[in-house]
């Protein structure tokens, strides 16, 4: 753990890049071809200070970081080559919180599907790739030990088992998006991209609107509205 001063607290950070430095031995030869995918979390958390601060426009940060490797399985789809429940078992397993969550997880997706799909990538049995992630939290995360891991997928069954079902995810209520009401540069948070105006769009509970597929893909993962957190109801 270390610690370091910004002159203001900015915005979580995410980098991903191929990197033949990862050591491929470790992974065990298959039929299929593997991703092998090392996630470094960096979590950032504002440290208390004295009210007589020399220095009150300064920002006291804690890190901590986490890393681990994750083997996964590639099957060179044109998209769709890291299902939901498995990036974000990933990000949860990183300690990820979940409201911040969405546009990660579209990243990393988008970034692994392109990366299976590169000509020069198609005689490789293992792609290797690194992830860096920066949060901002206002809790204390453990920071992990120097060896990581390589994590097999865990039971899908088991995971889902606190996923919302597909009949109460399809009685959700379904809203034309309106300019009046939530502006022109309205963003679906799941996958960043803009809801067009007169679009239709599935509305939680909660009020927030989302695409429809993109809500079914999140909520077959996570309980959670993406923004506010609100839990769906099992």
């Amino acid at each position: 753990m270390f610690f370091y001063e910004i002159d203001n607290e900015g915005d979580d950070y995410f980098d991903a890049h191929e990197d033949d430095s990862l050591d491929t031995s470790i992974v065990e030869p298959t039929p299929y071809d593997q991703f092998l995918i090392k996630i470094e979390v960096e979590f950032l958390r504002e440290q208390e200070h004295e009210e007589d601060d020399d220095e009150p426009d300064i920002f006291h940060l804690e890190s901590t970081s986490r890393t681990e490797i994750f083997q996964e399985r590639c099957d060179r789809l044109p998209c769709n080559n890291l299902p939901w429940n498995t990036a974000a078992r990933m990000l949860d397993v990183m300690g990820v919180p979940e409201h911040k969550q969405p546009m990660m997880l579209h990243q990393i997706r988008s970034f692994v599907d392109r990366i299976a799909n590169e000509p020069y990538n198609r005689n490789k049995k293992i792609l290797p790739m690194r992830f860096f992630i920066s949060v901002f939290t206002d809790y204390f995360v453990e920071e992990s030990s120097e060896d990581s891991s390589v994590w097999i997928p865990m039971n899908t069954e088991q995971f889902n088992t606190i996923c919302a079902g597909n009949e109460s995810v399809e009685d959700l209520e379904k809203v034309k998006i309106e300019e009046t009401e939530l502006g022109s540069d309205c963003v679906c948070v799941i996958c960043m991209e803009k809801m067009e105006v007169g679009s239709e769009a599935t509305k939680m509970p909660c009020s927030h609107v989302y695409h429809g597929n993109c809500l079914k893909n999140w909520l077959g993962v996570k309980r959670v509205c993406p923004i506010c957190r609100f839990v769906f109801p099992s």
